[in-house]
């Protein structure tokens, strides 16, 4: 049977459109069916693909055929057993790792957003062409992609490329713009750091940043994953982005401006955030994208997938993204420690926790989490933090218990070998049974308390062992965090404010704190305390003011000006901090 031939072609920068051609010949005299998928793995959201496909017709060497729409996402093509070729314009301007964007400093597609399923053939060979573009802006782009050339092993060249069937084409994003592309080897194998938009760093120096990174986690596993001759961090630079998501041999990454530093700056937060993102993302070539739940194998995209194993694919993982900083010397234990802390602290300033266990946070990821609003905090609990938590509390028990001997990484090795490597997919009952055999009998209902119950979740016994102490505080010296204000004597709002047009507009406000109480509600924009009136710098000053258990609050909800008491109270301990007391302990944790 003849591959499934993809044309990508650029048809307009300004315009925002990619023009697509799929040619293929009919394995029945029946209709022929394409479809677009409805979510794409990693981001687990009913996006609707479909809805930017502009267009769309289909013909043979006779003429246009009928097309008819089945769904919102699938149409039927009646034929004669004659070759076919679809074509459409798809409208690209999604400034995400998701979809596909287009304008005149650089383009993107994931192919899963793009480019359709013929149904029939979903499983034959895919040849995808990418045509040089013509228009004057772009003329000195490239490619990039992780795709296998076709008769050439250039992945930044223009031309044919190739996918064993529809589902793997899918995971193969491309990149398109004036490239700037740093190379390292790693295990033998060549990494690319790829760049699109003007950035004010150097990509070599973050090459070399990479390198131990990507080390770190071949060495938890062994070796590169059987296929991966290559891989790419393809790397959209914007204003103020961020994101990633994971793919075969590569990720698709979104950064801003001043992520990426020069050779002579300091490592400062923003560089730390990015190293942290392709830790993450590079970490997903084995768990998640090999070693996943058996309900992912094979990806059902049309509709969604329940899982309850996300506090395992992503907790694990993003214990480690930050894990492979400090165990490489990227950043310091302090830093580390400062890290870790405030995703403690992320959890802990929530009711969330209380309300949804980690293994219901996954099973709700399509609504809950995907779609969360302002009372996130207070409603749900986060399987990336919570399973940070989780993959700590394993780590310190395992390491303690064995002396050392032992560690989180081993149980991940064990994942990989025993299913991964295999291409078994994974039961929440099977991951449950693989920590018993690290952490020993005595913490097996801690181990079942940390994922079913909503109770809290508390390090401080296991961080105790490993001479690290854990505490928890409230917020002083009229700081912010996660927009939470207090002041140097723990008054507390209890909100997340922003300035908007110069007015101090609420984003979120906090379960039981002493805004709820007084009846503000998100949008408000707040105008005084007291007698005072607030602005973005004061609001702590004027909080450590106030004489009594109670004072007036004054806000604006829409064009209402509302009047309401306000209760003083002490902010709650919910800010966390992790402090070395005894080093030598320490080292059976962090090496």
């Amino acid at each position: 049977m003849a591959p499934i031939k993809y044309k990508v072609s650029i048809e307009n920068p300004l315009k925002h459109q990619f023009k697509i051609q799929i040619t293929f010949t009919p394995n029945t005299d029946k209709l022929m069916h394409i479809s677009l998928p409805n979510w794409i793995p990693g981001s687990y959201m009913i996006r609707d693909f479909a809805k930017h496909v502009l267009e769309l017709k289909a013909h043979d060497k006779n003429g246009e055929l009928c097309l008819t729409t089945i769904s919102k996402n699938r149409f039927a093509i009646n034929h004669n057993q004659q070759e076919i070729t679809v074509s459409y314009l798809y409208y690209a301007f999604d400034m995400s790792v998701r979809k596909a964007y287009l304008d005149q400093e650089f383009g993107f597609i994931n192919p899963a957003s793009a480019l359709f399923c013929i149904d029939e053939l979903k499983h034959q060979e895919c040849l995808v062409e990418l045509i040089k573009p013509n228009h004057p802006l772009i003329t000195n782009w490239q490619p990039a992609s992780g795709l296998s050339g076709v008769e050439h092993n250039d992945c930044f060249a223009w031309g044919d490329y190739s996918a064993n069937n529809y589902l793997e084409l899918t995971d193969y994003p491309i990149l398109f713009g004036e490239l700037d592309v740093a190379e390292f080897s790693v295990a033998d194998t060549p990494h690319y750091l790829v760049t699109v938009g003007q950035h004010f760093g150097d990509v070599q120096r973050a090459a070399q940043d990479l390198k131990p990174l990507c080390q770190y986690h071949i060495d938890m596993f062994d070796a590169l994953p059987q296929g991966v001759d290559k891989y790419l961090f393809l790397t959209m630079v914007t204003d103020n982005g961020f994101g990633g998501l994971e793919h075969l041999n590569s990720t698709a990454l979104v950064c801003s401006r001043f992520d990426i530093l020069n050779k002579d700056q300091d490592i400062d937060d923003n560089y730390t955030t990015f190293l942290s993102l392709c830790s993450h993302e590079y970490l997903h070539t084995w768990n998640v994208k090999r070693l996943k739940p058996k309900e992912f194998i094979p990806y059902q995209l049309e509709q969604e997938v329940y899982t309850k194993q996300l506090w395992f694919y992503e907790g694990m993982t993003s214990y480690f993204d930050d894990l492979s900083l400090v165990e490489t010397n990227t950043i310091t234990q302090e830093k580390y420690l400062e890290i870790l802390a405030k995703a403690l602290t992320r959890i802990e300033k929530g009711q969330g926790q209380l309300r949804q266990s980690v293994v219901e946070s996954s099973l709700h990821t399509w609504t809950k989490f995907y779609q969360q609003d302002e009372g996130a905090a207070d409603q749900i609990v986060s399987y990336y933090l919570k399973g940070t938590a989780i993959a700590c509390l394993m780590d310190l028990i395992i390491k303690h218990d064995s002396q050392g001997k032992q560690s989180l990484r081993d149980l991940m090795n064990q994942a990989w070998h025993t299913y991964g490597k295999n291409q078994i997919g994974t039961t929440q009952e099977q991951l449950e049974a693989l920590f018993k055999t690290f952490i020993g009998q005595d913490n097996h209902d801690l181990l079942h308390d940390v994922l079913y119950n909503t109770n809290k979740i508390d390090l401080t016994d296991a961080f105790a062992k490993v001479g690290v102490a854990l505490t928890y505080q409230s917020q002083q010296n009229g700081t912010h965090l996660q927009g939470i204000i207090n002041d140097s004597e723990n008054n507390w709002l209890g909100c997340v404010t922003a300035l908007n047009n110069n007015n101090l507009v609420v984003k979120q406000v906090l379960e039981n704190s002493p805004a709820e109480q007084a009846g503000i509600a998100v949008n408000d924009h707040l105008i005084a305390i007291g007698n005072f009136r607030l602005n973005n710098t004061n609001i702590e000053k004027v909080l450590s003011t106030i004489e009594g258990e109670t004072t007036t609050i004054h806000y604006f909800r829409k064009d209402k000006l509302y009047q309401n008491m306000l209760k003083i109270e002490v902010s709650p301990k919910f800010i966390a901090s992790l402090v070395v007391q005894d080093a030598d302990k320490a080292k059976v944790w962090l090496k």
